[in-house]
């Protein structure tokens, strides 16, 4: 066993140890069993035992917890990872900062290998032939939005920590349980962006193919609706999270009370709904109504856009260049507004709807300008 005043590289002591240490005076029970427990977890990163008995004393012993859970030792300077990647340190210093990463002077030692290993992808991105100006824009989008979710991610574990009232033992298990937490967010943020990526690059497949007149199996003719709420992001900057959540929650819930068939609800993303029918005329009613209910509901106001072709229907999902354009077309859609593409208007019901020229417009990834209409119910 060990001497109470050795630096331990790692943590695999018992109660005996710690308490001839002076480190569990007091503490009995479950208690015992929890700080033994963050004890060692310290050793392992080979915090000396002078300095966690100075920690409990002056009840730091969470704080040094979630210190070394979640931060790495530093011991690279961004030179040294432009060295071990071989990037350019000055693209290296626009992509972290991108990234919200944070960049010090150039002798500071503030990265680790982890650090070494994000060095390392911008490399592969760079050999695959990528832009780095494209890459940085990336980043920048990637920079803000991580942020957006762990400003919402830090306000639950905070709220949960507030729960404890002080209480040292509640507090220190959550410390204990952060870095857990934290490998389980990053797994589901890889399995939910290579999934999103993979349906993506599904769907401007199916897009090429129909643009080309490939025969694509599966493939069907179906109007799609793309509805979201107006200003939502700017809402995101004022409400907590769980008031947004609930305005969300809301909306997937009055699609899904107003859809009959032929219409269905097929996805919900946040602040929009899609919706799917082979039948024009009834999709459009829906997406009429729908933002007309949101307003009586309480709702921010919605806006929608219908569009029309051929899409493929893909574990519950639909790809294909009407989905592609729906999503692009809403953007000019005013507030409590219906807008539609002319393969639409050309099947909708002239005694049902009233069609309004808004011009034609560009859109990334369309060849050529799309005319676009407001809808209105006659």
């Amino acid at each position: 066993m060990s001497s109470a005043g050795e630096d331990l590289p790692n943590g695999h002591e018992s109660a005996e140890f710690f308490a001839a240490a002076g480190l569990l005076d007091g503490v009995e029970g479950d208690s015992r069993a929890l700080r033994v427990m963050a004890l060692n977890a310290l050793l392992y990163e080979g915090v000396s035992v002078d300095d966690l008995r100075a920690a409990t004393v002056e009840g730091r012993l969470p704080l040094m917890i979630l210190e070394h859970a979640l931060e790495p030792p530093a011991t690279l300077t961004i030179g040294d990872l432009a060295e071990k990647s071989s990037v350019d340190e000055t693209m290296l210093r626009s992509w972290f900062r991108a990234l919200g990463r944070g960049v010090p002077g150039s002798d500071i030692a503030a990265y680790s290998n982890d650090d070494v290993l994000i060095a390392l992808r911008l490399g592969e991105y760079l050999a695959l032939g990528f832009e780095f100006e494209q890459l940085h824009a990336l980043a920048r989008v990637w920079g803000r939005n991580l942020g957006s979710f762990i400003d919402g991610l830090s306000e639950l574990i905070e709220h949960g920590m507030s729960r404890a009232d002080g209480n040292p033992d509640i507090i220190l298990r959550y410390a204990l349980e952060v870095r857990r937490f934290a490998e389980v967010e990053s797994q589901i943020l890889a399995h939910i962006l290579g999934t999103t990526l993979a349906q993506r690059i599904r769907s401007e497949a199916v897009s090429a193919a129909d643009k080309q007149n490939i025969r694509i199996g599966g493939a069907q003719d179906v109007a799609i609706c793309f509805a979201d709420l107006v200003g939502f992001t700017k809402l995101g900057e004022q409400l907590p999270a769980e008031v947004l959540g609930g305005v969300a929650d809301e909306l997937s819930a009055l699609a899904t009370a107003l859809v009959d068939p032929p219409v269905r609800v097929f996805k919900t993303i946040g602040d929009a709904v899609m919706l799917m029918s082979p039948n024009v005329d009834a999709i459009v009613a829906v997406a009429l109504d729908l933002c007309e209910q949101a307003q009586h509901h309480g709702l921010p106001p919605l806006r929608a856009s219908v569009t029309f072709g051929k899409a493929v229907p893909r574990s519950g999902d639909w790809y294909g260049r009407p989905i592609n354009l729906a999503s692009r077309a809403l953007s000019v859609a005013d507030a409590r507004q219906v807008v539609v593409t002319r393969d639409v208007v050309s099947r909708l019901d002239a005694d049902r709807f009233v069609m309004t020229s808004l011009g034609a417009f560009p859109f990334k990834g369309v060849d050529n300008e799309t005319e676009l209409f407001a809808v209105t119910p006659r």
